[in-house]
């Protein structure tokens, strides 16, 4: 489950600190308000393809950063083990858009592929 997601100079969002509780969120606004940037940010945090065009203009890098729950999902803290990475209840995904593009997980880049 997502708890906090923070974004940072991405698309048309300087800044923005969203905290979630368990059950559903709706996001509402007017057109042109960010509800599909905010959505477009979860999906970068899931692995979706990144591009520098998402990079705020004047801008250097955006920043995205989700705070996932895993406490009760042993498939993921398992697969998380596998590669190294130290599985606790909270998961911090970490990803920076930029000339590059790499994903940080627990402070480790990964390349995306």
């Amino acid at each position: 489950m997502l708890l906090e997601l923070s974004i940072k100079d991405f698309a048309i969002i300087e800044k923005l600190d969203v905290s979630f509780n368990q059950g559903m969120t709706v996001l509402t606004g007017e057109t042109g308000a960010g509800k599909s940037i905010i959505i477009d940010a979860v999906g970068l945090l899931a692995g979706g393809r990144g591009s520098a065009d998402f990079v705020r203009t004047g801008a250097d890098k955006a920043v995205l950063q989700g705070v996932f729950d895993i406490a009760e999902i042993d498939n993921t803290k398992n697969a998380l083990i596998k590669l190294g990475i130290d599985a606790t209840n909270d998961l911090v995904i970490t990803r920076e858009l930029h000339k590059g593009d790499e994903v940080f997980v627990e402070s480790m880049a990964r390349s995306l592929i």
